[in-house]
């Protein structure tokens, strides 16, 4: 059980505290209630462009990683949809650094024409290289707009085009800033050997006296309509084979049936001897390779199942062997069953792991605070060895129709 301490400043900041003496270095994270779905639709790729403003500088810190270095630190970020994440890993001897530099850009950002002209051209570069110059660099655009028609999901994390960064103005930038960068809309957890008064006291001093006019992200979206036909899309890619993949979508992470899909995902082709693996790349050989996953999130849910095709296995072929070995994996038998408490076992000590992992409890706080019960980090690993093969079985079936499955085939491009 984590024992985890939480305050508010009177400006709105959520602060998580955690302490471990058995630490030589403490984590800040700071997570920000906005992703890709808070953008409009005419200005996608915002949330990521910040991803990269915030280590341009801010008002007393020239330069952002110059002082985290000196300091003995590291920092990174990342930004999917619904959240923007931002960790600094300190030395103990230097948490009030930490504090002093996430303060800072949050206070204020240096946003001026130089510092988003660089900025722009680190993203729109990023966005050329990972979709148009690598092997399925444009799935997840084909993905969301084959799967949501209405929603703000139907873009991914990076925009739909480059042009709505490469063409972004200052005043758009500072808007997005001014809307979504502010104490209200973050919560920080600090995690290390650091205690709760000096946690107090170091928050309130750097965090304090940041007071912005902004409302806290109210996170009300287009809902999307239940999707009841197949859909279906022919394209072309870089990779040297033909591919298939399916995609159903699921229900949301604070709902349980969420992590039954995640569990189904892992039985049916979490490891190298798995029912997809097993079947269909070493017996049957339709494919070269083949993976299925969940994507977990706050407001969606979504079920990816692909496999590469081998040579003259046509897609119609392929896209019948994965609904088929659903079909199967579905019907309970011994290995099943066996799969399944290796899967269980396997997510709990996964969990045992993370406790010795600070940078990824710190996030795990954060997401599971903005998520809307924090005690559910002390819930998992009852939750996960309390499920029972009949109610994964019963979502996967009741999520993985035929009738709602989103398909894509890809060609190779000549």
């Amino acid at each position: 059980m984590y024992s985890y301490n939480q305050f508010i400043l009177k400006n709105g900041l959520r602060v998580i505290h955690l302490e471990d003496k058995t630490r030589t270095t403490i984590v800040l994270n700071t997570l920000y209630n906005v992703g890709a779905r808070d953008e409009n639709q005419n200005r996608t790729g915002f949330a990521h462009l910040f991803e990269h403003l915030m280590f341009s500088g801010s008002k007393n810190v020239a330069i952002f990683d110059k002082e985290v270095e000196e300091a003995g630190g590291q920092n990174n970020a990342f930004t999917n949809n619904e959240i923007t994440n931002y960790y600094l890993v300190m030395p103990n001897e230097n948490a009030e650094t930490a504090f002093w530099l996430e303060s800072d850009r949050m206070l204020a950002l240096n946003i001026n024409e130089k510092s988003l002209s660089v900025q722009q051209g680190v993203v729109v570069e990023e966005f050329k290289q990972r979709c148009f110059n690598a092997p399925f660099g444009l799935l997840w655009h084909h993905v969301r707009s084959l799967v949501y028609k209405e929603s703000p999901y139907r873009w991914p994390t990076i925009g739909l085009n480059f042009h709505h960064v490469e063409e972004a103005k200052i005043e758009d930038v500072q808007a997005f800033y001014d809307t979504y960068y502010c104490p209200q809309n973050a919560i920080v957890s600090v995690v290390g050997d650091i205690s709760l008064d000096e946690t107090k006291a170091l928050s309130d001093k750097w965090f304090g006296g940041i007071v912005k006019d902004a409302l806290p992200n109210t996170n009300q979206y287009i809902d999307e309509p239940v999707q009841t036909e197949r859909r279906f899309l022919e394209a072309e890619d870089l990779s040297p084979n033909p591919a298939v993949f399916l995609v159903w979508r699921g229900p949301f992470f604070n709902d349980p049936k969420s992590l039954h899909l995640e569990m189904f995902s892992e039985v049916l082709g979490g490891s190298d001897v798995s029912p997809l693996q097993m079947e269909l790349v070493k017996n049957k050989k339709l494919f070269n390779s083949s993976e299925c996953f969940y994507l977990r999130g706050l407001g969606e849910g979504l079920f990816l199942l692909y496999g590469i095709l081998n040579p003259n296995v046509s897609h119609a072929e392929g896209e019948q062997a994965l609904l088929e070995i659903i079909q199967t994996v579905l019907i309970p038998t011994d290995d099943i069953s066996f799969a399944f408490e290796g899967v269980k076992n396997r997510h709990v000590t996964n969990l045992l792991f993370e406790a010795t992992q600070p940078m990824q409890l710190a996030q795990k706080l954060c997401y599971y605070a903005n998520a809307g019960d924090i005690e559910q980090i002390n819930k998992e690993p009852n939750t996960i060895e309390g499920l029972t093969l009949q109610e994964v079985m019963t979502t996967a079936s009741a999520t993985l129709k035929e009738n709602t499955v989103s398909v894509i085939y890809y060609h190779p491009k000549k």
